[in-house]
């Protein structure tokens, strides 16, 4: 299964939504470790993720006070892992590493009440009771978090203070130092005899303990469970996000969706994100638009929510539907290849490669964000083309961004950015004429990123020959332009 490398990964801003993953407990930070997309064989498991979320959602609006309980309980977990190791290899444990179980336990079980009041029908987050360990930790019954080997533990370790406690009494009022001396060597044999007590006390403490690490483990991985359960809720609540539905079928349907991280971005320089919505059958889809057309902010969309789904996240969408793929590949600017040694162009061929190999084999979703720019356009047109013919025979789902045209054959979906299509463009000329300080914000606030689905009958938009003029380019390099646009046409 390949699903997009660390640089792509960062680059459609799935590393951002991880950072916003508000894992409190190690345990939960070691689950975020293994996440990873779940295959098509575990469709009942990415059901069950979601049905999980989706509880935990309904529980958290329903339950306010038990779930600032919960976030309160995790924040005051240790990881005792190295701990309950320690314990079954039959190391003595020290009474730090007591006292942790015993306050881990007392925080099970106050966290164990407040799940069985929930009931979040939710197996694997179900704790098991931890009260024997508590009772041999807590022989006094006091209820306190605090340990110490107690006396409780042993008459002889009762009766050796005592009498430690008594020379202690005859050292303080001892007058004579011969004297003095002689009670501080019977003390120190005390505190030997006190010290050895305490070593087989603690050693049978770990060996009654090691007879439950299954249990402890067992809890802890419910715990490291729960809490990303929650979190996931937390990043859809926090986000408005929606549960995507799992189809059989090769086809994706996305609504309004959009991009947390770039929406972030914009929005810090009074942007707004224009949601994607598109519908993608097997075979290939292609998406054309001049450049600052939004092209790329849309596929980094669509591959970001194909992802989340994929690992059993609510998507950031409207609505979504799609099947469980077995590979996601986006193909873009690689510039780690490029600090290799190889051109754009040269990184995107080897990127390709793999692509096909997976495509050969089996069904998944390839994004390609304006691929072959890197070489000349009369040949990176012809390379689109072929490569959109290629891949529209196969059941995976093809999506091509590109801005050259003709590229979409009449068997295959065809998008368009609106872009300036419907904007007044001497209106917005004179605009920019009056005030050429921002002419670029100008034009990207008058730019409509949505997609429309393109007919046989749409003329392909002239957006690039439009923002050349927008931007003051030289009237004869225009008009000739558009003579060779007239020509064609």
């Amino acid at each position: 299964m390949k699903f997009l490398d660390r640089q792509q990964k960062d680059q459609i801003g799935f590393s951002f939504i991880m950072d916003k993953l508000g894992i409190i407990t190690s345990y939960g930070l070691e689950e975020k470790k293994k996440i990873r997309p779940f295959k098509a064989s575990e469709i009942n498991k990415l059901t069950h993720e979601l049905n999980s979320i989706e509880n935990i959602i309904k529980f958290k609006e329903a339950h306010i006070e038990e779930y600032i309980g919960i976030g309160r309980i995790f924040c005051m977990l240790k990881d005792i892992r190295n701990s309950i190791k320690r314990c079954s290899e039959f190391e003595i444990l020290d009474e730090v590493e007591l006292y942790e179980i015993k306050y881990f336990s007392i925080l099970i079980m106050e966290l164990k009440n407040i799940l069985d009041k929930l009931h979040l029908n939710i197996e694997e987050v179900y704790l098991t009771s931890l009260d024997e360990i508590i009772s041999l930790l807590d022989p006094q019954e006091n209820g306190i978090s605090t340990f110490y080997v107690y006396d409780e533990y042993s008459k002889i370790l009762k009766y050796t203070r005592q009498k430690k406690k008594q020379k202690e009494k005859e050292i303080f009022t001892a007058k004579n130092d011969g004297r003095i001396s002689e009670l501080r060597n019977q003390r120190l044999d005390l505190v030997i005899e006190e010290e050895e007590e305490e070593l087989r006390i603690r050693k049978d403490l770990t060996l009654q303990i090691s007879k439950k690490t299954e249990l402890l483990n067992r809890n802890i991985k419910a715990i490291g469970r729960l809490d990303f359960l929650i979190a996931k809720a937390n990043l859809a609540i926090a986000y408005n996000g929606s549960r995507p539905k799992i189809s059989e079928k090769m086809k994706i349907h996305i609504d309004e969706a959009f991009n947390p991280e770039i929406k972030e971005i914009l929005k810090k320089n009074n942007r707004v994100f224009i949601p994607v919505s598109i519908d993608l059958n097997a075979g290939t889809t292609i998406i054309t638009g001049a450049n600052m057309g939004g092209k790329s902010v849309a596929l980094k969309t669509i591959v970001l929510n194909l992802l989340l789904g994929q690992m059993g996240f609510f998507v950031f969408a409207e609505s979504a539907q799609f099947p469980i793929l077995n590979f996601i590949h986006f193909v873009s600017d690689d510039m780690q290849s490029i600090s290799k040694g190889l051109s754009t162009f040269g990184a995107e061929i080897i990127k390709l490669k793999e692509v096909v190999e997976c495509v050969k084999r089996e069904n998944g979703f390839i994004a390609l964000d304006e691929f072959a720019r890197g070489t000349n356009p009369k040949e990176g047109h012809y390379l689109v083309k072929a490569l959109s013919k290629y891949l529209n025979k196969f059941q995976s789902l093809s999506l091509i961004s590109t801005h050259y045209d003709g590229v979409a054959l009449e068997n295959m979906e065809h998008y368009q950015v609106i872009g300036l299509k419907n904007v007044d463009l001497n209106a917005l000329k004179y605009n920019i004429e009056e005030n050429k300080t921002k002419y670029v914000e100008k034009i990207q606030d008058h730019m409509e990123y949505k997609l429309e689905k393109v007919s046989k009958e749409n003329k392909v938009p002239k957006d690039a020959l439009n923002i050349a003029i927008l931007l003051g380019l030289e009237k004869e390099i225009v008009d000739i332009a558009k003579s060779f646009y007239n020509g064609e046409e």
